[in-house]
């Protein structure tokens, strides 16, 4: 064998290795994000993660919809052949673009010089202020005796999400970055009180202020808090609020034989589906907010590779509930996506207990997510808005 053919060898089995490395990384990555977003593991038949809560709470009040028919099947079920039941409508209706309201968008940060004529309109100021909610986020105001350039922008160890807005020497406010040329009257610094960790605590309020009057201090400046235990108390009863609507549901796709990866990547594609870096097939709405997802029962990550060779034995539709705007109109349309895949694959739709899931079940769910999504306007935090999509994060 010349050196030239043991080259080229040496260089197949690297590649070859690399791409072996990679997949095992992706796979690694993609079930470390699934297990952060489901806080609370435990056995489950399909999938090794709750669908129906994903909030890291304690409460046992809270409801839960759970994907199943009222009258349970007959004994012996999982010894009885395997039937399924084939929706009668098996023709593919790509599901509509639903159309929902686009983030809030962060102004670019902008020198001194640009700032009149990007910042000073009624509209973009409202815009940056939006950024900060007091009812979402406890706020820290910084006033400098003298306009200041700041060379760096403070960094705060705290367990949850900080946002930062600064008003100009000219008196408009923008997002705060370290631009050379910018000095700042005042910054405001919010940390948000809730997301789906929980609320914010004692201690990590009160790290949060030290950290912040350390630096106004540190930079001569006056700095202002809320009243703490009052933030606290919102925030607490804020999370209770949360932890009744934050619900994931989840559709399970059981086909009599497991599916070939490319034959459902073809069929999912069709449908509107897209595969994201994190593994799953999402559909999006217009805004690039995912409507609904498609995922491996066994949280296999999908990848190019994983598509052309391995099949699939089952499959789980996830429907996050308070980040879609819309929503039980969408829902309407995963199910209807879910019974599509039933059809195409000769497969049941199942809850985790492997309970065939009828019209019946599903409308019983689709009431439970009217309330829902009842409660959530009621609050003043509409399903899929930004307030939503930052509390639900």
């Amino acid at each position: 064998m010349s050196e030239l053919q043991i080259g080229v060898l040496i260089l197949g089995v690297a590649v070859i290795a690399l791409v072996f490395g990679f997949n095992v990384f992706q796979e690694w990555r993609f079930r470390k994000k699934t297990s952060q977003a489901f806080a609370r593991p435990h056995d489950d038949v399909l999938l090794n993660v709750p669908k129906n809560n994903v909030r890291d709470g304690v409460r046992a009040d809270r409801m839960e919809p759970v994907l199943v028919d009222s009258a349970h099947l007959p004994a012996g079920y999982d010894d009885e052949p395997f039937e399924p039941e084939i929706p009668e409508d098996t023709t593919l209706t790509l599901p509509p673009t639903v159309e929902r309201p686009a983030p809030i968008p962060e102004p670019m940060p902008q020198r001194e010089d640009e700032e009149s004529g990007q910042f000073e309109s009624a509209d973009h100021q409202a815009l940056v202020a939006a950024l900060l909610d007091p009812s979402l986020d406890f706020i820290a105001e910084v006033v400098f005796h003298e306009p200041h350039e700041l060379a760096a922008m403070p960094r705060f160890n705290v367990g949850k999400r900080t946002h930062i807005i600064g008003r100009t020497e000219k008196g408009l406010w923008k997002p705060a970055e370290a631009v050379p040329g910018t000095r700042y009257k005042q910054i405001n610094i919010g940390m948000q009180m809730v997301d789906r960790s929980g609320s914010v605590t004692e201690p990590e309020l009160a790290g949060f202020c030290q950290q912040v009057s350390r630096f106004a201090e540190e930079h001569d400046a006056a700095v202002s808090f809320p009243q703490r235990q009052q933030k606290l108390v919102a925030a607490r009863e804020l999370d209770r609020f949360c932890a009744d609507v934050d619900v994931l549901i989840g559709i399970n796709v059981v086909p009599r034989e497991a599916v070939e990866g490319s034959r459902l990547r073809s069929f999912v594609e069709a449908g509107g589906l897209q595969l994201e870096p994190d593994g799953a097939f999402h559909y999006l709405a217009d805004s690039g907010n995912t409507l609904y997802s498609l995922m491996a029962a066994d949280q296999m990550p999908f990848t190019f590779h994983t598509l052309l060779d391995k099949s699939f034995p089952a499959l789980t539709l996830l429907f996050d509930v308070p980040r879609v705007a819309g929503g039980v109109e969408v829902f309407d349309r995963a199910v209807l996506f879910a019974k599509q895949l039933a059809a195409e694959f000769d497969a049941q739709l199942v809850d985790d207990n492997r309970r065939v899931l009828s019209d019946v079940g599903l409308s019983r769910i689709r009431d439970q997510l009217v309330h829902i999504y009842s409660s959530m306007d009621d609050r003043g935090i509409a399903p899929g808005s930004v307030a939503a999509l930052r509390l639900f994060a």
